[in-house]
This record gives structure tokens, C-alpha cells and sequence, in this order.
């Protein structure tokens, strides 16, 4: 019978001091709660990922004494935690060797501690090269399943990966583990927690042994971990689970009662309803911690009047307070009257600051200069990104003047078809909801206006049709698809990889495939110089989708 704690925590890339003062306080918090074991998560002492930070030998050395305090902090207390081992800094009498040679053989690794002493330390087995992982550039693979003797219980230790691959949890079944702990760092998508719990649940079941998994929880650049820490008993039952986007100590005992499972008929009502609340949340832990972990207070948002950017402001709002949320509506000649009025009735709505500077000036003086290269010319795009250009600077430079990080609001319709400025509307420090598609984004609008149980986000806003408002009359429907079926192509191009053919094949027109296609592919070049935006789909722009920039391939 042993009492375990899963300690969902928020660690900070590279702030291993940080990160060590906090997993000492779980440590106490778990002692005071009687707890037999404490579980903390992957690399929880580095912050994960911490990508080409592992390359510098004092950040692994700085690791190393981390955990060298931890240990002795574990009086009467067991604990498993995450960190970077290497080969060649032997662990003796409670001190690594810090003499080692700089260039060593890295392993992203779990100890595990009892009593101010290291019981052993198990290396990942699998490394995950896929999407937004680059685990192979840093570590090796273990080459050993072990299981360790905790008093009386054979406990076995995976990590992350090591649970969602065949091999690790059955190999140390065999070697007669009672208990299997994975330590894991998994990013969040909508819809992942779901399919952790049932990976979990087969694992338990069909291996006869319960299972405890202890996820991160916290923004970190584009990703998003949400926790949902979770423990399994031998049946493949849950009988315990940590909240989802929220540092907490989820304590357990094998033989708790399992959670009741909800109703049949309630499942599809939920998980719809699920995914727009986790993509919700997802969006405000990235948002704040992006802002927080960075060392900004403030944010400054362009309001045009229209949902995107009305999104932005009411997630900001949420995440960081009404107080440090600015908005700023920049009318051009072409900007309608109730563009502005719809901007103003939403700041006023969440309570933040809101200015009004108009580029009418500045878009005349562009005129005027640019006039004699521009003789003969008609207008076109050209003159419509000149406006939104305007407004990045002069978002940039209230960045720049009083220290506001700037949020493009952009969704992810728009930036994959290239249906944005460059150094325009995409400037910024963070793309709030470059991942969030046109259509949910009117979900979220909803659901936010919901949640607050007022229209906060105006109807007007949310009824109107899309526009960039960049000359007169224009809507996106001029150049785009409606996005209920844009965004259907967008999905099967970009997150299941199928081909033009393929696509045509499911009912789509063959032109309309062709056109979003060759706009996805022509407008990389734009992406690669986008702001990071927050991962809440499996496939996000960014780190998880490397395409050449220069490509010929069509299909």
C-alpha cells in the first residue's frame, strides 16, 4: 500500500534554480500529506524542451547540482524525478563527479530518491523525433528496462514515450513491477488528454499493473502542457486525475475507488464540448505564461472590429487582467464607422484600455511619397498592405516606447493560405491563435460570451461578414473559399497530410482544391517569419511542420 503524489508542476526553461525551489516546497507539501512517493515530471529540473540549452556543459552541470540538492531534501519521503544524465559523471556518495570531460553521452533520465539517497536512475528508451520533438538530437536511448526495489514494492519507471511504444511497460512487467510510474512532458493538442487515458487505461489492463502518470503543466514558447496527471489501477479503471491547465498534488492510493466513467449516450456532447473548453484554456495558459516567463506585464492588441482580433483581446483580458490588456483601433479612410464603434463597444465590455489613432495621415503621406514610382500604376494589393503595414508600426512602436508585447491576432486560415501582410497585421511577439482555425474561432467567440453569461464580444462582430477592410466593400469571400470549406481542405492538407487527389476525392471542387493548395504551399515564406503561435491542433505551423521554403512540388 503506498501513498503517491503526482506533482503537476510549472516549471521554466533554463530557471533550474527556480524549477528546484519549486520541487522542493512539492517535496514538504507531500511529506506534510504523508506521502509515500512523490512524482515529479520529465526534465522537470531543466524545463522541457530545453532544445540547444543541453549543448552548454554548465547547464548539464547546473542540472546535476540540482539534483544533488533535491536528494538531500528527501528525507522519509520516496521521489522520482526528471532530469539529464550522462555517462560520464559517475554519481558517488551523493555528488556527481564535476571533473568529467565537457563532452559527454547525454540521456534524458528518471531518479529515484529515498531517504537522502539515489536509488537508481532509469534513461528513457524511446525518443520521440516527430512533429515538435527533437529528443535524438541530444540523447541517446536507454539500453536497459529496470525495476527498482522501493521497501517492498518492485516499481518499474518509464518515460513519456517509453508508455505510447510497445516494449518498456511489458519488459518490466516481466521483471515483476507492482507498479509502473511514467514520467512525461507531453504536450497538449485538442482532444490528447482523451486518447492519453485510453492509452494508459490498455496499458494497465492488458499488462494487469496500475499505472501512475504525472504530466507538465504550463506554456513554454509555442507548447502548451496540460497536466491532467492521472493514476490506473490494474483493471485499466482511473481513480485519479489532477486537474487539466493548473499546477496541483494529485494524491492516490492503488486501491481507491475508480472514477464512474460518464454515460454512453453523453460522450459525443462532451467531447465536443471539451475541446472548445481545452483549446479555450489552452490558449489562456499559453498566452499568460508566454507573457509572464518572458518578463512583460502588459500586452498592446489592434481592434478592427472584427472577430479575430476580438478573440485576441477577450482571451488576453482573461489570462493577464483588464489592466494590462491595451487595444487599439487604427482607422484608415476605408475603415467603416461601426468598425470603429464594434472596437470600442468590446473594450468597453472588458473593461480595457482603448485608443484610437488613425493612419489616414500616414497612409497620404505613403501616397504622396511613393506618387512618382506609382505613376501609371493601378491601385492594388499594393496600397491595401501599405495600411496594414502602417498599423504594425505604429503597434511596434507603442511596443517599443512603453515596453507591451505585442499580440498579432491572425487565425490559422489566414496564415495558411497567406491571407495576411508580412511586417503587416503579422507583426508581433506572439500569434495568439495562429493555430486556432477561422471556424473555431467563432466557437470560442461563443463560448467565451457563454462563459461570461453577457455578450461581451458584440453580435455585431460575431454576425458580420469577414473582411480585412483593406479597400472599399472588401470581403474575404472575394479571395478566399467560405472558411466552412476552407477550413475542411486546410485540415486534410496540412494535419493528415493527404494529397490534392485525395482531397478532391472526399467532395471537394477540383479547382477550389487546387487554388488552396497552391496558396499553402506558396506562402511559407510568410510563415517562417510569423511570430510563434500556441500549439492546440496536432499539426501546427512552426516547429511540428518543416516545409521548404522553396518547392516545386505540387500535390
Amino acid at each position: 500500500m503506498v501513498r503517491i503524489a503526482l506533482a503537476q508542476v510549472n516549471p521554466t526553461v533554463g530557471d533550474i534554480d527556480g524549477n528546484t525551489a519549486k520541487i522542493i516546497e512539492y517535496i514538504k507539501e507531500a511529506r506534510d500529506k504523508s506521502v509515500d512517493l512523490v512524482v515529479f515530471p520529465e526534465l522537470v529540473i531543466t524545463g522541457y524542451p530545453p532544445k540547444d540549452l543541453l549543448l552548454k556543459p554548465s547547464f548539464i552541470d547546473a542540472n546535476r547540482r540540482a539534483l544533488a540538492r533535491i536528494i538531500s531534501e528527501t528525507a522519509d519521503i520516496a521521489v522520482i524525478i526528471g532530469f539529464v544524465d550522462h555517462s560520464n559523471a559517475p554519481f558517488v556518495s551523493n555528488a556527481y563527479d564535476l571533473s568529467a570531460l565537457p563532452k559527454k553521452t547525454l540521456y534524458n533520465s528518471a531518479a529515484l530518491l529515498h531517504d537522502g539517497r539515489l536509488i537508481g536512475i532509469q534513461h528513457k528508451m524511446h525518443l520521440p523525433n516527430y512533429d515538435v520533438f527533437d529528443e535524438k538530437r541530444y540523447f541517446k536511448p536507454g539500453t536497459e528496462n529496470r525495476v527498482f526495489n522501493l521497501g517492498n514494492l518492485k516499481l518499474g519507471i518509464n518515460i513519456c514515450e517509453d508508455l505510447w511504444v510497445d516494449g518498456s511497460t511489458e519488459k518490466q512487467v516481466e521483471l515483476g513491477a507492482e507498479l509502473i510510474v511514467n514520467i512525461s512532458a507531453s504536450p497538449f493538442y485538442a482532444g490528447k488528454s482523451r486518447l492519453r487515458r485510453e492509452l494508459i487505461a490498455m496499458r494497465a489492463q492488458a499488462n494487469k499493473v496500475p499505472i501512475a502518470y504525472v504530466n507538465l503543466v504550463g506554456g513554454q514558447d509555442e507548447l502548451v502542457f496540460d497536466g491532467r496527471s492521472c493514476v490506473f489501477d490494474a483493471r485499466g479503471a482511473l481513480i485519479a486525475e489532477g486537474e487539466q491547465f493548473e499546477e496541483c498534488l494529485v494524491i492516490s492510493t492503488i486501491d481507491s475507488a475508480p472514477i464512474a466513467p460518464p454515460d454512453e449516450a453523453d460522450r459525443a456532447e462532451m467531447r465536443e464540448k471539451e475541446e472548445i473548453e481545452e483549446i479555450f484554456n489552452a490558449l489562456l495558459l499559453g498566452i499568460r505564461d508566454y507573457v509572464r516567463k518572458n518578463g512583460f506585464t502588459k500586452v498592446v492588441i489592434g481592434l478592427s472590429g472584427g472577430i479575430d482580433s476580438a478573440l485576441t483581446a477577450a482571451l488576453a483580458t482573461e489570462a493577464l487582467g483588464a489592466h494590462n490588456v491595451v487595444g487599439v483601433a487604427m482607422p484608415s479612410a476605408i475603415t467603416s464607422s461601426s468598425s470603429i464603434e464594434d472596437a470600442k463597444r468590446l473594450a468597453e465590455n472588458l473593461g480595457i484600455e482603448f485608443k484610437v489613432i488613425p493612419i489616414v495621415d500616414a497612409v497620404n503621406a505613403y501616397t504622396r511619397m511613393l506618387s512618382e514610382e506609382f505613376k501609371d500604376t493601378a491601385p492594388d494589393v499594393t496600397e491595401e498592405n501599405i495600411q496594414a503595414r502602417i498599423r504594425g508600426n505604429v503597434l511596434m512602436a507603442l511596443s517599443n516606447k512603453f515596453g507591451y508585447l505585442v499580440l498579432s491576432t491572425g487565425n490559422k486560415s489566414e496564415l495558411a493560405v497567406g491571407y495576411c501582410t508580412l511586417y503587416g497585421d503579422m507583426s508581433g511577439g506572439l500569434a495568439a491563435i495562429s493555430d486556432v482555425p477561422k471556424t473555431m474561432v467563432y466557437k470560442l467567440a461563443a463560448y467565451y460570451n457563454k462563459l461570461k453569461g453577457a455578450e461581451v464580444i458584440p453580435h455585431s462582430i460575431i454576425t458580420k461578414a469577414p473582411s480585412a477592410e483593406l479597400r472599399a466593400g472588401q470581403k474575404d469571400t472575394d479571395s478566399l473559399p467560405p472558411y466552412e470549406v476552407l477550413d475542411p481542405i486546410l485540415h486534410a492538407y496540412i494535419e493528415e497530410n493527404r494529397s490534392k487527389e485525395e482531397i478532391i476525392a472526399m467532395g471537394f471542387d477540383a479547382e477550389v482544391v487546387s487554388e488552396v493548395i497552391w496558396k499553402v504551399d506558396h506562402n511559407e515564406y510568410k510563415r517562417q517569419q510569423a511570430p510563434i503561435g500556441i500549439k492546440i491542433t496536432p499539426k501546427a505551423f512552426g516547429t511540428g511542420r518543416r516545409m521548404p521554403i522553396t518547392n516545386r512540388y505540387n500535390g
